[in-house]
């Protein structure tokens, strides 16, 4: 597939299936239980209040809607202002918050490669494990290191969203890069 290079959009404006697996994908809908959780992000979105709230704010109506109580937010030491303040809203929103630091552990980089010297660095392995292991309804991902996220998503087993992405050069707003 390559969706950028189509001109039609049927998919979109016909509501045509492109690769046959639209019943098999509507049948995982209803089976998986995913309906509700499909149902209150579109409250969000088609329900007409796209482009009325913050993403933060999006995050707690939507955890309201699906009745999480507990919030863990998963950052990396160099956001730890940012989550502070994250947590003191979600704290204000009546939430309990968890919180999970990149370093949890103190894993050194020697540790885990012979050809890394550094000490103590990000253990996204050690942070899915803590947020796993925790009473997190929701997971908000906050500034992670290209590839740590990749390691940290690979282990999770927990619902999550991200908040912010790390880009030191752009103010951790990467769509920046395309203007």
């Amino acid at each position: 597939m390559n969706c950028l290079n189509c001109a039609n959009k049927d998919c979109k404006l016909n509501a045509k299936d492109c690769n046959g697996r639209h019943d098999e994908v509507v049948a995982v809908y209803k089976q998986s239980g995913a309906v509700p959780l499909y149902e209150n992000a579109d409250k969000l979105v088609a329900g007409g209040r796209a482009g009325t709230l913050s993403r933060v704010d999006e995050i707690i109506e939507f955890a309201g809607l699906q009745d999480y109580s507990n919030i863990g937010i998963a950052y990396c030491f160099s956001m730890e202002k940012e989550a502070v303040k994250l947590m003191n809203i979600f704290k204000e929103a009546e939430f309990k918050v968890l919180s999970f630091r990149c370093t949890v552990n103190g894993v050194k980089e020697s540790e885990v490669s012979d050809n890394l010297k550094g000490g103590v660095n990000c253990n996204p392995i050690g942070q899915a494990f803590a947020v796993n292991e925790s009473r997190a309804d929701l997971v908000i991902e906050m500034g992670l290191c290209l590839g740590h996220d990749i390691l940290f998503h690979q282990h999770l087993k927990k619902p999550f969203t991200v908040l912010a992405v790390k880009d030191r050069v752009h103010g951790h707003n990467p769509l920046v890069a395309l203007h």
